[in-house]
């Protein structure tokens, strides 16, 4: 497959994240449709390779003529939360003993909720984009209004000791929300463990805007999975001083807007944070009909209807 081309203008961003066509929910050839029977929809979109590898438990059927991969009708007595936990649990655990895929780096990792289903249910995190399931992310985006007016945005830079993407720029707070936890819970616990903001400022001060959705398939292992990006804004007096406070940030940058946007076009920011910085942008009026040609086109892809369901129906 040839190589993407660098990024020119804003909708590259999105589009190097936000990759899979709408027509994929329909036509998702050749990825397996996940189930959890009796329920119709596809909860995730599992690639061929893995469904040929994945040490599936006996809950599980695979159908190769439909190409799909169906978790059974629990049987009497059990809830869908104990059923489906523990077989996906099960085949996580023989895929980390067995070392059957890279991406788990034989080791355990922290719960993601299934988004959608009847009941809880919740795999681990480097697992999820195995089963192509939709993972939940939340950030924070700190900013300074100057008295002119103008915009300047707190942004993280990445350790250089992190497995992934290592000293690129980032959100000035963000995670992967816990399986438990709610999109509030995550920014509260990052932005007083990642910037040792206090606790009752961000309580007090923090406003949630919504959500950024996006369907990415990735160019060197062909996973597909969606995200879905809680995000969230704090105006800061300028004493408040975002501080590295847990290892994973090496330091904020205090940024202009024009900066934000030069750096993402440049490649410099963990690439799913430009859509975040960008729905920041526009929201702002930073970016607009007047000023971006695609200024439509770049509202409707961050707020993609994505493959698989993301609420109980039904």
């Amino acid at each position: 497959m040839a190589a993407s081309s660098p990024p020119r203008k804003l909708l590259d961003l999105i589009a190097l994240v936000d990759n899979v066509p709408l027509s994929f929910e329909t036509d998702c050839h050749p990825y397996y449709r996940l189930h959890f029977a009796p329920d119709p929809r596809t909860y995730g979109y599992v690639h061929p390779d893995t469904v040929a590898v994945m040490p599936w438990p006996k809950a599980f059927s695979v159908d190769h003529k439909a190409r799909t991969v169906t978790l059974g009708v629990p049987p009497a007595g059990l809830t869908l939360t104990d059923y489906a936990n523990e077989a996906f649990q099960q085949a996580v655990n023989i895929a980390i003993l067995e070392d059957v895929f890279p991406i788990l780096h034989q080791e355990h990792s922290e719960y993601f909720l299934v988004l959608g289903t009847r009941q809880f249910v919740r795999v681990e995190r480097y697992a999820a984009p195995l089963f192509g399931i939709a993972t939940r992310g939340a950030h924070l985006t700190g900013y300074v209004r100057a008295p002119d007016g103008s915009i300047r945005i707190w942004v993280a830079r990445r350790s250089r000791a992190l497995f992934t993407y290592p000293g690129k720029l980032d959100s000035t707070v963000a995670g992967g929300i816990k399986a438990s936890d709610t999109p509030f819970d995550c920014i509260l616990a990052e932005a007083t463990e990642e910037a040792c903001l206090p606790e009752t400022l961000v309580r007090a001060s923090v406003k949630a805007v919504g959500a950024v959705t996006l369907a990415n398939r990735s160019e060197r292992s062909g996973l597909v999975h969606s995200d879905v990006l809680y995000v969230y804004d704090l105006e800061m007096a300028d004493d408040v001083i975002p501080t590295p406070g847990d290892g994973e940030v090496e330091e904020f940058v205090l940024m202009g807007c024009d900066e934000v946007r030069r750096r993402m076009l440049a490649g410099e920011f963990k690439p799913n944070v430009c859509s975040v910085m960008i729905d920041f942008l526009v929201r702002h009026g930073e970016v607009t009909a007047e000023n971006e040609e695609d200024y439509v086109a770049i509202c409707q892809r961050l707020r993609r209807r994505i493959p698989v369901p993301t609420s109980w129906e039904e």
